[in-house]
């Protein structure tokens, strides 16, 4: 757990020029804990209240599969034909994480929508979620067109890898709305050990688009 919340520092660290408008958590406490100390070496200052913390993002429920490791649960998926729409028995179904789904991206394009001033939103949720946020997205390409996608974006991130997803800001009700993968499973934050010692080591061209992204 040290390690993990000290990624999530390096992580923070890494994003330090960063400005978020809007800050939003899984109720989770590890996630909450993730949020807190990326925040906590932001330049910027924060309310304490800042963190909105949002049951709609929080990780799928696997049932039979709750607390078991994530190995178990591969095995288990792979003997399932790999197919995104296997349901564990006790588990959340598909269809009700992307209700979830939809009703947390409501609350961000209205976010997004609102307003001239240019929004940067920090979102801290969990692997398996986001695999569900991608399907969501492909699923209604009517609604939705993602720029610069690959199919190595559906591959479980790792502790504190994160994504650059600049929004497109809808004028009255023209769909579908653009959306631009900048970064993917970014990780550029934990290449170096000097990070724990303060020497931050970058990858140049993804904290550019973050820091590009921010101030438009």
């Amino acid at each position: 757990t040290l390690v993990k919340y000290n990624h999530a520092k390096q992580l923070g660290a890494h994003l330090e020029n960063v400005v978020f408008t809007h800050v939003f958590s899984s109720p989770y406490i590890r996630a909450i804990s993730t949020t807190q100390h990326i925040l906590s070496e932001s330049k910027a200052s924060y309310r304490d209240d800042v963190i909105v913390v949002d049951s709609d993002i929080r990780e799928r429920h696997l049932g039979i599969f709750e607390q078991k490791s994530f190995k178990e649960l591969a095995h288990a998926f792979k003997s399932n034909g790999a197919d995104f729409d296997w349901n564990p028995e006790g588990a959340e179904t598909k269809q009700e994480v992307e209700l979830r789904i939809e009703s947390f991206f409501h609350k961000i394009w209205a976010i997004v929508d609102t307003g001239s001033e240019r929004k940067t939103i920090l979102v801290v949720t969990h692997g398996a979620l986001m695999i569900h946020l991608w399907c969501y997205l492909l699923e209604r390409n009517e609604e939705y067109k993602l720029n610069n996608w690959k199919p190595d974006f559906l591959k479980v991130s790792k502790n504190t890898n994160y994504f650059l997803l600049a929004v497109e800001k809808l004028e009255g009700t023209a769909q579908p709305r653009e959306l631009e993968v900048m970064v993917a499973h970014g990780s550029d934050h934990l290449v170096s050990q000097k990070n724990a010692f303060g020497g931050l080591l970058r990858d140049n061209k993804s904290l550019d688009s973050l820091k590009n992204c921010a101030q438009q």
